[in-house]
């Protein structure tokens, strides 16, 4: 039997409030009893991976916020990133890796110039 967490149940309220849907909408779009849903957020109750992966996918929550819930969480530009990739299909992905891979190696790095000043 797997423990409950109940960051994530805090978490997939907040971004369905964000989201501005309903709990019996989520529950719909990914396919689970209201109720079920309404215990996941209330703590009440871990999904199984598939569950948890169609919620994450609904929400447009990436994983890392759950596993890393810490890291960027100050960042509205890394979160908002997060959010469009997972609306991306290969193709877009692909360009959005290579744009990246090209910022990297052709940009010198800001951070040191950010703390000289």
């Amino acid at each position: 039997m797997s423990e409950i967490d109940p960051k994530l149940g805090e978490l997939i309220k907040k971004k369905r409030i964000e989201r501005r849907l309903t709990q019996e909408e989520v529950a719909e779009l990914v396919g689970c009893h209201p109720q079920y849903y309404k215990n996941l957020e209330n703590g009440k109750g871990m999904p199984s991976l598939p569950m948890f992966c169609k919620i994450m996918w609904t929400l447009h929550i990436s994983a890392d916020e759950y596993v890393w819930p810490a890291q960027y969480t100050d960042n509205p530009t890394y979160k908002s990133l997060l959010n469009l990739l997972g609306q991306c299909d290969e193709y877009m992905l692909s360009v959005l890796l290579a744009t990246a891979e090209a910022l990297l190696t052709n940009t010198p790095n800001k951070t040191n110039d950010k703390t000289e000043k």
